[in-house]
């Protein structure tokens, strides 16, 4: 295969070969992202899917001292990791294919997140089940190894899972300095995005606060509450990163990035209770597991992120670590010499 530029100038097209109306190209192209992006989380899922198999299997037959390996908790918890991932993903596709199905004009920023997640999660499962099958799992007969290869390029292309963090969370604080701009008092902005959160749990949770009892199995009230905690943690370390920074936020690309990562999280959150919740109104309770145990750890994760935003003395860590990279690229390589020459 060879690879070539083409470069298209004054090129004439016939009005009949025309795509979509004209000057909106942009339009049509970042439609095209967006099926990808939604396509990788649902693509992935098997693959995870795929991957917990063989760790289960490994875990159950191989013997290591005097028990098999399933009997120790590192294992059970890196198996127990590859399901919430695997669950968290497989939720947020499903999520995103329902919006989509039922017309949703605008989906690419739920798109962006279901790939950027789902990109690193069938990463992070790659990593354990080698990790767990050990010098075997690097074995190119077992086939793991070009799993974990083909696996890196899905954080690169349909967008880098670096600018596409960038790109939600930069969403969210434009909506969040819009509204400060307007009301001018941070405690009303948190209260207008208090507010549509309200209008969204009634979308995926059939009710407000008063109506959980009647719309929510009773083993996710736990979840739920979590979720609820975190949103208004969340709107309130995001306004006030607004109001820090200003227009200046667009530069804080640390700061965006905790940001992001905390939406993600939200994200995960609402779609496991969503899909876990139908499902024990069908009668299937087995979900409610997975569910709550991957808000919970979800919550502590938020909770870290929220707490990052909003210390001061991070910021300063945070300046350390960035002028030991503007040192490094400034000298052209790694910083230290060798303490034998």
């Amino acid at each position: 295969w060879y690879q070539r530029r083409v470069r298209d100038e004054n090129v004439m097209v016939p009005v009949e070969n025309v795509l979509g109306e004209i000057g909106g190209g942009f339009k049509v192209a970042m439609n095209i992202l967006n099926n990808g992006r939604f396509g990788m989380g649902a693509c992935l899922t098997g693959t995870m899917r795929m991957l917990i198999e063989k760790s289960v299997d490994h875990a159950n037959t191989r013997k290591q001292f005097v028990s098999n390996l399933r009997e120790y908790q590192g294992i059970q918890q890196k198996i127990a990791m590859m399901n919430l991932l695997c669950y968290a993903n497989e939720s947020m596709a499903y999520m995103l294919c329902g919006n989509m199905d039922r017309g949703a004009p605008e989906y690419q920023l739920e798109a962006a997140m279901s790939k950027i997640f789902a990109s690193q999660a069938a990463w992070d499962v790659c990593d354990e089940t080698i990790q767990i099958l050990g010098g075997a799992g690097f074995m190119k007969d077992v086939g793991i190894e070009r799993w974990m290869r083909d696996l890196r390029i899905f954080r690169i292309f349909e967008g880098t899972n670096d600018i596409l963090k960038l790109f939600v969370a930069l969403n969210g604080v434009q909506e969040v300095g819009k509204l400060f701009k307007k009301q001018g008092n941070m405690s009303t902005v948190i209260g207008i995005q208090q507010k549509k959160f309200l209008i969204l749990q009634e979308k995926f949770l059939g009710g407000g606060m008063g109506a959980l009892k009647t719309k929510v199995h009773g083993d996710l009230y736990g979840s739920v509450k979590m979720l609820q905690e975190d949103i208004t943690k969340f709107h309130v370390a995001t306004a006030q990163q607004v109001m820090k920074h200003k227009k200046g936020i667009i530069e804080q690309q640390v700061v965006l990035n905790r940001i992001a990562d905390s939406a993600i999280l939200l994200q995960s959150m609402a779609a496991v209770i969503s899909r876990a919740n139908l499902a024990a109104e069908k009668g299937d309770v087995s979900e409610l597991a997975l569910a709550n145990a991957w808000c919970g750890e979800s919550h502590q994760r938020i909770t870290q992120l929220v707490a990052d935003l909003q210390n001061p003395k991070l910021t300063k860590v945070d300046q350390a670590t960035l002028d030991v990279g503007k040192m490094s690229l400034d000298s052209n390589g790694y910083l230290a010499k060798s303490p034998v020459s």
